[in-house]
């Protein structure tokens, strides 16, 4: 999974996204929805499991992201509406979903859109609707971005985050993420690893390509109503947490568990925010695939 198998564009202007796909056409099918910032490249970090001739791995740059057009009226499921007609093209009745971290309102709009076609959810440290109650587990870049999103009128902070944008994307980096030498110990190993780091790094850099849109999309969508009850979400649902995830606090996972009716939690010790999804990968996929095959 080097290089994708095939690349192409689906949408009208001013809403194309760009798609990747892996895998044989007649392999169950996997939709890949990346995290907060991502883009479809995060496909290519499951190219080294020795499952990788059991699934066709669809993946994409959300909007905003990577060579996605912005879309400035986005909401959860106005994604998944277009998801949906991207597999009606493809005749993909019956699929199942990988999500990361900030994929899942995204993930789980998908799951409410299409009840009878999505089979079940793997969620990858997710983050979980924003409550006063949980307000209080998130870290200091992420309550950064929820007063900056809340409080400041958005064509000022559209002006700033340019402004910071145009002079490095270090600068975001600094503004709104964690700086990689404070991650937990497993995390730093994962952006130490010779081939895993430089990719998780040159994936940062693609996704932001075009500018801040798609993190700006994203803090108006983690600090709003998804525009669904999750309640109404019926697949199975598996949630992943690591104990060592400093960046989404495990409590979203609990939280999570908590309103979906078929979830599942598995809490893996010592795990961290970047280091679970590589470490358990395999395991992950292989539990997303057998209800795939049942």
């Amino acid at each position: 999974m080097k290089k994708s198998d095939r690349s192409y564009f689906f949408g009208k202007k001013g809403e194309r996204l760009l798609f990747q796909e892996w895998g044989a056409l007649d392999q169950p099918v996997i939709l890949l929805v990346h995290g907060f910032p991502g883009c479809a490249e995060h496909g290519r970090l499951l190219g080294s499991t020795p499952l990788r001739d059991s699934f066709r791995l669809i993946a994409m740059d959300r909007p905003g992201y990577g060579k996605s057009d912005r879309q400035r009226r986005l909401t959860p499921m106005k994604f998944a509406r277009q998801l949906e007609s991207l597999l009606n093209e493809k005749k993909i009745q019956n699929f199942s979903i990988l999500s990361v971290s900030g994929g899942a309102p995204y993930a789980m709009a998908l799951a409410f859109q299409m009840k009878e076609r999505v089979q079940k959810i793997t969620s990858v440290a997710g983050v979980a609707p924003l409550t006063l109650q949980n307000f209080r587990y998130m870290n200091s870049q992420q309550k950064k971005a929820w007063v900056l999103r809340n409080f400041v009128p958005n064509p000022v902070l559209e002006f700033a985050l340019n402004r910071i944008w145009a002079s490095g994307l270090e600068k975001i980096d600094q503004l709104l993420f964690t700086e990689s030498d404070s991650f937990s110990t497993p995390d730093q190993k994962v952006f130490g690893h010779p081939d895993v780091g430089p990719i998780l790094s040159e994936t940062v850099k693609m996704s932001l390509q075009q500018g801040p849109g798609g993190i700006l999309q994203d803090m108006k969508t983690y600090s709003r109503s998804w525009g669904f009850p999750l309640a109404e979400v019926k697949c199975p649902v598996t949630l992943w947490h690591g104990s060592a995830d400093d960046v989404v606090h495990f409590k979203f996972a609990q939280d999570m568990q908590k309103k979906l009716p078929h979830a599942r939690l598995n809490f893996m010790s010592n795990e961290g925010h970047y280091s679970l999804p590589m470490n358990c990968r395999d395991a992950i996929i292989e539990d997303l695939l057998s209800s795939m095959r049942s």
